[in-house]
């Protein structure tokens, strides 16, 4: 019998089968022959959605059952939808043994259980940024004439509406440069060049004159935490601090796989965990500028998937982006 529904499809899939040789057989390996119903890329995930359409893994599917491999398929090819040991594209890191489920696209993405909730992404601490503008212009000024071409963003929030603000100046020696785009900055979370100055940089409020941050010749970056491999599993991460600290802590994301960097800001609420208002994929960076001198976990969500979200198993691990042979 060629199964044709999602029903039996799952029957198959779980090898309701009594022969034990026959049951070893199709754990090995099983093809079930359809036709697409959109476009699916090679060693990828697939799904019969609500409509019975065969169509590549969309994120968080409880109706992914097998994988696309050898070629990718257009709409209308016929091909064979695979189940047991299978090439996948991985969308983060995974390890053999660990369980995976669909992510966008189709990639296998790391399955949340007991032994991946609360785990830490990163921990870095606060950059401790004084005299912080509190409704005033921001100036930059550097100590040495011959810094007049490289470009100096400020990083921060305004006052009246509390968003996420950015701000890039061309440096002009040791004359003062303000900025005019963003006149209303509460907060200073960040600074970056773009190239390397032969003076100190020095960030201020403008009313006072006061010192926020120095970049101290040399240097890049202030108030900037980079953060590698901070996979967030398309759930909300958390955010919690060692000490004392109310400060606003700016986070640079991607919502989805594929999606642009964006930017989630959280106020600290010293050591009381505080959960990010919306899901990411991977986080990149903090920007840190705000938050007073203790130490800051982001962390996984502590809410376990639902089982029916896992797929399968991986066999064979690999980094995201490259690919991972996984049972289903």
């Amino acid at each position: 019998m060629t199964p044709t529904t999602f029903k039996e499809r799952k029957m198959y899939k779980v090898h309701d089968v009594k022969n034990p040789t026959m049951n070893r057989v199709l754990r090995s390996k099983f093809a079930v022959r359809t036709q697409a119903d959109g476009t699916i890329i090679k060693n990828r995930l697939i799904e019969e959605d609500a409509s019975n359409d065969i169509i590549q893994g969309t994120l968080d599917s409880v109706r992914a059952f097998a994988a696309n491999q050898a070629a990718g398929r257009l709409n209308g090819d016929f091909f064979d939808a695979e189940i047991g040991p299978v090439y996948l594209t991985a969308g983060t890191d995974l390890v053999a043994g660990q369980r995976f489920k669909c992510g966008t696209g189709g990639k296998a993405i790391a399955f949340i259980d007991s032994s991946l909730i609360n785990t830490e992404i990163d921990s870095f601490d606060g950059a401790v940024f004084t005299n912080q503008p509190a409704d005033d212009t921001v100036t930059v000024v550097s100590t040495s004439a011959l810094d007049v071409t490289q470009k100096i963003t400020i990083y921060g929030i305004d006052t009246a509406s509390g968003a996420f603000k950015s701000e890039q100046l061309t440096l002009t020696g040791t004359s003062d440069v303000d900025t005019t785009v963003t006149t209303d900055w509460a907060v200073v979370v960040a600074a970056e060049l773009d190239s390397v100055c032969v003076g100190d940089i020095e960030v201020s409020e403008n009313s006072g004159g006061l010192e926020i941050v120095t970049i101290s010749a040399g240097d890049l970056t202030a108030g900037i935490e980079t953060i590698a491999n901070g996979y967030a599993y398309n759930k909300k991460a958390t955010l919690v601090a060692d000490g004392a600290s109310t400060g606003k802590c700016v986070l640079i994301h991607k919502a989805t796989d594929g999606a642009s960097d964006t930017q989630v800001i959280v106020t600290t609420n010293g050591a009381a965990e505080v959960e990010l208002g919306v899901a990411s994929y991977i986080i990149s960076k903090a920007y840190t500028g705000n938050i007073a001198a203790v130490n800051l976990d982001l962390d996984v969500t502590g809410t376990e998937d639902d089982l029916k979200l896992a797929v399968g198993r991986v066999i064979k691990g690999a980094d995201a982006g490259d690919e991972i042979i996984g049972n289903i």
